[in-house]
């Protein structure tokens, strides 16, 4: 009987996951209650989980260690039913229970939904996500499936979520917004590629830049001001976001992707489209990930960074490649090697203390 417990445990959960939307403040609750309840490991091995699931599960089943309950589950969770199974795992409380004056509390704190058409932060969005596509017209053909694509994907995004976020939960507001200040840092870090290939000029990414800054301002603002009223006994993040130009990992991300377009320009990648074409991506990726992840939650940063060191990971690999084709010389890979070097060990640092102060 355990094994099915266990398919009906991880179903159940795929099940809240769905109604919730995805959530990822509904999504901690539950796996953090399954800790709690000793039975997350039985969402160890799904294969339909994200990397932030992942992290989750890993962090909540090191904390709850020694509630974790391997034997007889229908004996300590007292199943009689899948009705009875779905309360044990629950993370809302059942009809017959009275919710504690915190939850009662926090039902109160809703928000007023206004017409987003006339929010000057979406208003700016609109503005920015025009201008973008506009310029990208303008981009070199070779990078219309590439960097046009993120950089029209991520400037929409942000006009997208803070519509989604325009609604009465004061919570799924923040994540929204939270999601959006993201995407207009990855705008940015876009915006810098392609400056620094001269797809655009300086003054086309300083208009742009300043657009993306008063939107992000804006967002800011707005938050700030709800967790000082609706949001009181809420536990928020703070909505202020450092600026990611002055992250030491994020510049010589930036100056990683200048050089690896440096050497792929060499007339010894021309027969190299394959290579040229994931070497751009990796280098790139790196540096959007790392400004995306300059963002309100903890879990979402470490999201973010960890793909940042996959993608350099991934760089690695294939700078190996090029070494052994001998198209790239030693002396480049080492010269290349000193940025990713820089790079991992900065973000290594930052995640490290990002556990802590998740722990904390």
């Amino acid at each position: 009987m355990t094994n099915n417990i266990v398919n009906q445990i991880q179903r159940e959960y795929r099940r809240n996951r769905e109604l919730s939307n995805y959530s990822i403040f509904d999504i901690e609750a539950s796996l953090k209650n399954l800790a709690e309840k000793g039975i997350i490991w039985v969402l160890k091995d799904l294969r339909d989980i994200c990397e932030a699931e992942e992290i989750l599960i890993e962090k909540y089943l090191h904390d709850y260690r020694a509630n974790q309950i391997y034997d007889n589950l229908e004996e300590f969770l007292n199943i009689q039913s899948s009705k009875n199974l779905t309360e044990a795992i629950s993370s809302k409380p059942s009809q017959s229970t009275k919710p504690s004056k915190e939850k009662q509390t926090k039902k109160r704190q809703h928000l007023e939904v206004r017409d987003v058409t006339h929010f000057i932060g979406y208003k700016k969005a609109m503005e920015l996500e025009k201008k973008v596509i506009e310029l990208c017209q303008n981009f070199p053909s070779y990078e219309v499936d590439y960097i046009v694509n993120q950089i029209e994907r991520s400037a929409s995004s942000i006009k997208e979520r803070i519509e989604m976020g325009e609604q009465i939960y004061v919570g799924e507001k923040f994540n929204q917004y939270s999601i959006a200040i993201g995407s207009a840092k990855e705008t940015t870090a876009w915006l810098q590629i392609s400056m620094g290939q001269e797809y655009i000029t300086r003054d086309q990414f300083d208009e742009l830049d300043n657009l993306t800054t008063q939107v992000v301002r804006i967002l800011t603002k707005s938050l700030s001001n709800i967790k000082e009223k609706e949001g009181k006994g809420m536990d928020l993040p703070c909505p202020y976001t450092p600026d990611v130009k002055n992250f030491g990992a994020y510049n010589n991300a930036l100056l990683l992707v200048e050089k690896i377009y440096e050497i792929t320009n060499r007339k010894e990648f021309w027969k190299e489209k394959i290579i040229v074409k994931k070497l751009r991506r990796r280098a790139t990726s790196c540096a959007a990930n790392i400004a995306e992840a300059h963002q309100l939650y903890i879990l979402k940063k470490f999201r973010f960074f960890n793909d940042s060191l996959k993608a350099l990971d991934g760089l690695d690999s294939l700078l190996e490649t090029c070494l052994f084709k001998g198209i790239i010389s030693e002396k480049e890979l080492k010269e290349i090697g000193v940025l990713r070097i820089s790079i991992r060990n900065i973000l290594s640092t930052k995640m490290s203390n990002l556990s802590k102060e998740k722990a904390g």
